[in-house]
């Protein structure tokens, strides 16, 4: 199942301003009091990966039920992910299949993440989606008009907005496309409309306002050191012969830069032990990048810095710098990323296979720091 690899969207938090634009006189609002969803939660096993999350149900605020969310994403699918769905009882489908907008509120961990509409003309999973920010540790509501769900770029275009009368279910869906690390979130309150989308209450305003200060006050005051000495590093590397020649990951612990920003000049000290699970072909290249659409998925921010070959099972140590000459587009998890790349030889006739297959990289020792 491919997911979401390349896709610009409009972000809810600079819109949240502009939602009330999209106001008409008579708007129908659907709750809690008439809406029926039932949960799930899933990884990418289904997809060979090792992506893991653990759903609960608990009390977010007085008399309110919501879901909370947490785990662990893995690249060992190449576009690891975990995902929510949002199953509507018969009832509610018929409402989410004309409904002109959606509301939901959320507290995430500061990550971006997207929901979605399944529709039934949808067959390559390219469902229509909106990303949305998240503010750590504090809750927002975010309003999405049906005119802000869109196809990602890498799917099969069906045309035009998002059918609502083929709607199957809501799904919510982290945006990290593989990129490992944990998470935690969320979610409660959805709410359709019809007859049009409602601005947010200045009740909402407020709060959302007082949510985005709350936390950058709170990010202000904590001490972020980078890195420092990690446990349970491991890269489980794939191919990239689509576009390439080898191997190649990214690795996007929270801990390595932990909400810093690199920046050109910053110089960086990785010491290390590892164990790769077999031979590999050829030197590993290992650089700094930015992995977000505002840097093109993908900008090195640093020249690549080469490991000698590693045999399987013999452990490597070393130590290497990493001196960065471009600044990261911003200080979210993905712009500030680890990444590793080697040559490979590829399957031949077989574009996007490699004839060794993926392998593993496992850290006995892995400590990071900033000069």
């Amino acid at each position: 199942m491919k997911r979401t690899q390349k896709v610009s969207l409009i972000l809810c938090v600079a819109l949240m301003t502009l939602v009330g634009s999209f106001a008409w006189a008579k708007v129908t609002t659907y709750d809690a009091k008439t809406l029926k969803w039932t949960w799930l939660a899933e990884g990418d096993e289904s997809n060979g990966g090792s992506s893991t999350i653990t759903m609960k149900e608990e009390t977010v605020a007085k008399g309110v039920t919501g879901y909370s969310f947490a785990g662990n994403i893995t690249n060992q699918y190449e576009y690891g992910f975990v995902t929510v769905k949002v199953n509507p009882d018969e009832a509610t489908l018929g409402k989410l299949k004309t409904c002109t907008g959606l509301s939901f509120k959320v507290m995430g961990d500061g990550d971006k993440y997207m929901v979605k509409i399944t529709t039934e003309d949808v067959k390559d999973y390219a469902y229509y989606m909106y990303e949305f920010d998240t503010v750590k540790g504090q809750a927002i509501t975010v309003v999405v008009p049906i005119e802000f769900f869109m196809q990602p770029s890498w799917g099969k275009v069906v045309g035009g907005a998002v059918n609502t009368q083929l709607a199957q279910f809501i799904e919510f869906q982290t945006t990290r496309n593989g990129s490992p690390g944990p998470f935690e979130f969320k979610l409660w309150d959805i709410k359709l409309y019809t007859g049009g989308v409602p601005a947010l209450s200045s009740a909402e305003k407020k709060a959302n306002d007082k949510a985005v200060k709350d936390a950058a006050a709170a990010e202000a005051k904590m001490a972020k050191p980078v890195g420092g000495a990690l446990d349970g590093v491991v890269w489980n590397v794939v191919d990239n012969f689509e576009y390439a020649n080898g191997y190649m990951v990214y690795f996007s612990d929270p801990r390595l830069f932990n909400g810093n920003q690199i920046k050109k000049g910053d110089t960086y000290t990785l010491k290390f032990t590892c164990t790769a699970s077999r031979d590999l072909e050829a030197e590993m290249r290992v650089y700094l990048v930015d992995h977000t659409s505002a840097a093109n998925y993908h900008t090195e921010l640093t020249p690549q810095v080469m490991v000698p070959v590693l045999k399987a099972g013999v452990p490597y140590s070393g130590e290497i710098t990493l001196e960065a000459n471009k600044d990261a587009k911003s200080a979210n998890i993905t712009a500030n990323l680890m990444g590793m790349e080697t040559e490979g030889k590829g399957r031949k006739g077989s574009k996007g296979s490699g004839v060794e297959k993926a392998f593993t990289v496992t850290f006995s020792e892995f400590v990071f720091s900033k000069k």
